[in-house]
């Protein structure tokens, strides 16, 4: 298919679901901000109710949702380059990464997007604490000017 073709097969994709898309999202969440809450984006560690409230989670599988704002691409890539031996070794995976391109609902933007799967959020607290973690840690603080992670569980 040629590359005019699939634009324009985007595109009507797009106008034709688009109106749908909205009235699902007005059904499902309320034309209200009712609730909503204010988010800290540029939280560089857990609070202790976070830390208290993350213990508490059970002992199974989870993904961490990482919505990253970076500071300096390189620093990051060193830690990533270093966490990568580490997950491995608890046996956790990145299971997608990606740059976001820019934010289709809501106001902040992101810079990268990461899906990991951690054994449990206790082996993920066990890797936080290793000293080749604290190690290599310094770069993650030097790469990113902000984060948003989120255990979820699958359902």
């Amino acid at each position: 298919m040629s590359n005019s073709s699939n634009e324009n097969t985007r595109r009507d994709f797009i106008g034709a679901t688009g109106a749908a898309m909205g009235l699902a999202a007005l059904a499902f969440t309320g034309n209200s901000a009712e609730g909503a809450e204010v988010m800290e984006v540029n939280a560089m560690r857990p609070t202790p109710e976070q830390v208290k409230a993350f213990l508490a989670l059970p002992e199974k599988p989870v993904v961490m949702v990482n919505l990253l704002k970076i500071k300096d691409a390189s620093e990051y890539q060193k830690y990533g380059m270093g966490v990568s031996k580490l997950l491995a070794d608890i046996g956790a995976e990145v299971i997608f990464r990606g740059q976001c391109q820019n934010t289709f609902v809501g106001g902040t933007e992101w810079d990268m997007f990461a899906l990991v799967r951690y054994p449990s959020p206790q082996a993920a607290l066990k890797m936080f604490s290793l000293p080749e973690y604290q190690a290599i840690h310094v770069h993650r603080d030097a790469g990113l000017a902000g984060q948003i992670l989120m255990p979820v569980f699958e359902s």
